[in-house]
């Protein structure tokens, strides 16, 4: 008998798991770099069009889920697929009814439900994967944030900004967006804009989302101290309503002790350096616009609810049914400031129930999901309340991608 005791055989259960546990770590690689190549593609494209002003990260969104599917690694929710299939029902009766009395854009229609009808798929990850997703998302922003300094170097040099535009046909290139905007009107400078993106305020929102979960989720003092200033070059307005709606609301719920007080400080001496430049000014003047008509604060903050309110409480039609995909930009009593909100103009152009059954669907794959809270309140932030981003892919796209997308897997 020798002095060695043979270790029991594993069970079947235990060869399958040691087995499983390389080919899964595998598949989760391929999901993340699935994920990551849709955000890089998405930001870097989102000023590229197909006909029909069709934003390319449509595609780069599609062919990322069905990539997904085709190797099992996105699944169908039936909770979110039921009630996708409410919403598309809705619409189509709605719009049915009333189709010979006006116009109906079906494009608009087409985009928004191949849009939303991705968000039924989830894809099962654990958390550190997830985390490892949105870290991914931190360079991005931290090259737009790159962006922005080049932006300013070349205009430092006397030279006019780099622009995406000279590089693009116009043919090829996503309307409806104010690319290049000075300062204030009639400045020598101009806004960054990141080169890639629509415009500065996306520019100043794609900081903003980043800047706030790098202080709750990563807190990489570098990172932070880097996008303070990117966010303060940007001169964007929405963009400090996003970071101060979470340092109000989720930041303290993350970060405590030291760090909240080493965060307090710098916080206090960006704004100390901000207020001896004209960005303080301008956030200071975009702030007071909010009561003022025909304004740039009030018409992406207050007359989008001022707007849905009047139409469907003096118009039935529009109550029931909308008055078109397509039309709430051709209504000539909106101000030429109006910048529709997605609720307002899901509820103007679809109708209340078409609406209020779209939103659920968006807002509730958003919030149940497996990924942190905060991702889920920096792209709700964003979607609801500083742009008309109903069918705007790219907004779609970190919908989905830093939050929707996930589900916990099953054991």
């Amino acid at each position: 008998m020798t002095g060695f005791a043979l270790a029991p055989a594993p069970t079947s259960l235990e060869a399958i798991e040691t087995t499983a546990a390389p080919a899964a770590a595998a598949s989760d690689r391929f999901t993340i770099n699935v994920l990551t190549a849709v955000l890089w593609i998405s930001v870097l494209t989102q000023k590229i069009a197909l006909p029909g002003n069709i934003e390319l990260p449509l595609l780069a969104l599609a062919a990322g889920v069905a990539v997904l599917i085709w190797r099992r690694r996105a699944l169908l929710s039936p909770n979110r697929l039921m009630l996708f299939v409410t919403l598309a029902g809705a619409i189509a009766i709605e719009q049915a009814v009333f189709a010979v009395r006006r116009d109906v854009s079906l494009p608009a229609m087409l985009v928004a439900l191949a849009l939303y009808a991705l968000f039924v798929f989830v894809i099962p990850l654990e958390r550190p994967k997830i985390l490892q997703v949105l870290r991914r998302f931190q360079t991005v922003v931290l090259f737009i944030a790159a962006m922005v300094g080049v932006d300013w170097a070349f205009q430092f040099a006397g030279r006019p900004m780099p622009s995406f535009d000279a590089f693009v046909p116009p043919a090829y290139l996503y309307q409806a967006y104010n690319y290049i905007q000075p300062l204030t009107w009639g400045a020598a400078y101009m806004k960054p804009n990141g080169f890639f993106m629509l415009e500065a305020s996306h520019t100043s929102q794609l900081l903003a989302m980043g800047l706030v979960l790098e202080i709750c989720l990563f807190r990489r003092w570098a990172y932070i101290a880097a996008l303070v200033v990117a966010q303060l070059a940007s001169f964007g307005g929405t963009g400090f309503v996003l970071l101060l709606a979470s340092l109000l609301c989720v930041v303290p719920f993350y970060v405590r002790g030291k760090t909240l007080l080493l965060l307090v400080l710098l916080l206090v001496v960006a704004a100390a350096g901000a207020s001896q430049t004209p960005v303080w000014h301008n956030f200071s003047k975009r702030s007071g616009e909010l009561t003022t008509e025909h304004s740039s604060g009030n018409g992406r903050m207050v007359e989008p609810y001022t707007f849905m309110a009047d139409r469907i409480a003096n118009n039935r039609r529009t109550l029931v049914s909308g008055i078109g995909p397509g039309n709430g930009k051709l209504d000539l009593d909106r101000t030429s400031q109006l910048v529709i909100n997605p609720i307002s103009k899901a509820v103007v152009e679809y109708g209340l129930v078409a609406g209020l059954l779209w939103m659920l669907l968006l807002h509730l794959s958003v919030i149940r999901t497996a990924a942190p809270g905060v991702a889920a309140f920096v792209v709700l932030i964003q979607y609801d309340f500083l742009n008309g981003a109903l069918i705007v892919p790219i907004h779609l796209v970190y919908c989905y991608v830093l939050a929707a997308a996930y589900s916990r897997p099953r054991r």
